[in-house]
C-alpha cells in the first residue's frame, strides 16, 4: 500500500523553496536527516539533524518535533530549515555573517557560534574553555593539536585568526601564492582560505555563508525533490 506523502516547499538557507514529497507520518527531525542527506554537497551543513529544526516560512512558527507533518502542515506549505543557536560565553559576540569550519578528510562542519573563537581541544584546566568553538579530541591525530591552539576573530569587518601556541599553523589562502605561517598575532583570514594544524595534519576550511560582495564557496543552487523523505 502506498504510503501517504505530503507536498512541501523547503528554504535550505540559499536554496530557496526546494520541494519535497514527504511521508505524512515523519516528524520534523526525520525530515531534517533527509535535508541534510539531500544537500550534503553544501560545505557548511552539518550531519547533526539535532542543530537544525523546521519553522512555517511565512510565521516563523517552529514545527514540534513530537508530531508527525500531517498534524502540522497543510500541503504545499513552505517551511524554512534553521540552525540551532548555543548560548554565548561571556567575553563573546555572534559573527558578523554566519561562519564556519569544515574538516577537509572526514567533511565534517564546524558552524562558529560566537568570536572570539578557540580551535583546540576542551580541558577545564586551561583558561577560556568556553570559549572553545571546535573541539578536535576525537580525531585521530588530535592529541597533537594544542588545548588552546588557534583563535578566530573579527573587528565588524573582517575576520582574523592567531596562533595562540607554539605549535605551527600554516594559512593556505585563496589570495595569494603559497602557504603562510599564521604568527601568535592577528592576521586577515578569508572566505576558502585553509587553516592546517601542522603535527597533526588536520586541515579546517573557513567558510562564510553570505559575505558581503561575493559568494559563499560551496553555495551551488540545487534543485529538485528532496528524496528520501
Amino acid at each position: 500500500m502506498t504510503q501517504a506523502r505530503i507536498e512541501l516547499f523547503i528554504d535550505v538557507f540559499d536554496q530557496a523553496a526546494q520541494r519535497a514529497l514527504a511521508l505524512a507520518d515523519l516528524t520534523p527531525p526525520q525530515l531534517v536527516k533527509a535535508i541534510l542527506q539531500e544537500f550534503h554537497s553544501l560545505e557548511y551543513l552539518s550531519d547533526e539533524p539535532a542543530n537544525y529544526y523546521l519553522v512555517k516560512a511565512e510565521s516563523g512558527e517552529p514545527l514540534s518535533d513530537e508530531q508527525p507533518l500531517s498534524a502540522q502542515v497543510h500541503p504545499q506549505e513552505r517551511l524554512a530549515l534553521v540552525e540551532r543557536e548555543e548560548p554565548l560565553p561571556a567575553g563573546t559576540h555572534r559573527p558578523a555573517w554566519p561562519i564556519y569550519l569544515r574538516e577537509m578528510r572526514e567533511g565534517k562542519a564546524f558552524k562558529i557560534h560566537w568570536l572570539p573563537a578557540i580551535i583546540g581541544r576542551h580541558s577545564e584546566s586551561q583558561p577560556y574553555d568556553e570559549r572553545v568553538a571546535v573541539d578536535l579530541r576525537s580525531y585521530p591525530t588530535g592529541l597533537r593539536v594544542s588545548r588552546r591552539h588557534v583563535k578566530l576573530s573579527d573587528d565588524g569587518e573582517r575576520f582574523y585568526i592567531e596562533n595562540m601556541a607554539n605549535n605551527p599553523v600554516l594559512l593556505i589562502s585563496t589570495q595569494r601564492p603559497g602557504p603562510l605561517q599564521v604568527e601568535m598575532k592577528p592576521q586577515p583570514i578569508a572566505a576558502g582560505d585553509i587553516i592546517r594544524l601542522e603535527r597533526s595534519g588536520i586541515e579546517l576550511k573557513f567558510i562564510v555563508r553570505n559575505p558581503p560582495a561575493e559568494t559563499a564557496p560551496g553555495a551551488e543552487s540545487q534543485t529538485g525533490a528532496i528524496s528520501g523523505a
